[in-house]
This record gives C-alpha cells, sequence and structure tokens, in this order.
C-alpha cells in the first residue's frame, strides 16, 4: 500500500514539476525578453511542449510502476522506459528543445546593428548520459533478477 501512495504522490510532484509549471512559465517572461527569446531563434513554445510530454509520459510510467509487483515483466519495462525518457529529457534541455541536434546548438543575437552567434556543443554530456543511462538500465536488469530469485519458493531457482 505504501509503495502505490508513494507511486500516487511521485506522480502528482512529477505533473507539477513537468507540466504545470512550463505550463505556467511563460506568463511570468517579461515582454522584452520574450522578444529576445524569439528573435534568437528559440521556439520556447516547442521547448516547454517537449517537456510537458514528457512529463505526462514520466507521471504515467511512475504511476504503472508503482501499481505493478516488483518482479513482473512489467515492473521491469517500466524502469526501463522510465530510464530511456530521463534520456530524452536531458537530450531535449541540451539541444535547448532540438532533439536531432543531440546537444549542439545554435543562437543568433541581434543588439544595436551587431549580430552575434552563440554555439553551445554539448555532445560530450550527451554522450556521458548515454552511457550512464546505460549503466542504469543494467542495473535495473540486475535488480529485477535478484528480486525474482528472493521472490521464489525455498528449493526453487527462478526462471
Amino acid at each position: 500500500m505504501a509503495s502505490k501512495t508513494g507511486a500516487v504522490i511521485s506522480a502528482v510532484i512529477t505533473l507539477i514539476l513537468f507540466v504545470g509549471i512550463p505550463y505556467l512559465l511563460p506568463e511570468y517572461i517579461p515582454p522584452d525578453l520574450m522578444t529576445q527569446i524569439e528573435q534568437s531563434g528559440f521556439n520556447l513554445d516547442s521547448f516547454t511542449s517537449q517537456i510537458m510530454i514528457i512529463g505526462v509520459a514520466t507521471a504515467v510510467l511512475t504511476l504503472v510502476g508503482g501499481f505493478a509487483d516488483p518482479t513482473s515483466i512489467i515492473a521491469l519495462l517500466v524502469k526501463m522506459a522510465q530510464a530511456g525518457f530521463s534520456l530524452i529529457l536531458i537530450i531535449v534541455f541540451l539541444g535547448a528543445g532540438n532533439i536531432a541536434s543531440l546537444g549542439y546548438t545554435e543562437f543568433k543575437v541581434a543588439m544595436q546593428g551587431v549580430q552575434s552567434t552563440i554555439v553551445m556543443d554539448l555532445r560530450v554530456f550527451v554522450y556521458i548520459s548515454i552511457g550512464t543511462i546505460f549503466l542504469k538500465v543494467l542495473q535495473v536488469y540486475l535488480e529485477w533478477k535478484e528480486a525474482r530469485v528472493e521472490a521464489a519458493p525455498p528449493g526453487r531457482i527462478a526462471p
């Protein structure tokens, strides 16, 4: 029962952080800053939409994982999917809303007749994140396998 309550609370917090805040955030950005953001080529609407979609998917996976038996294949798949969505979230943040760039972002800023180009090459962090998520998936699988062995009746080896 405690894991189910924890899953519901965690899903609600995830929805607030990744759906509620990005939905309300553009209203609090000053108009002059919003103009600069639009002129730089950054699509804030697309960025917040991507964050909200990932937030909803993560909240659903949290709920499903909280109600699933820890030794079931569903629990394993949900935890692996959560790791995958965290990788997607990292790529969205590092790519400034452009998943396809994989961390390479370019902005153009024009002020007082001078146009500057800002290039952020954060691909090394994406590669590090991919390695970290791969290790997380491996850890999830090994923990799931161990939980299945512990849940097996005495004298019986889990499949």
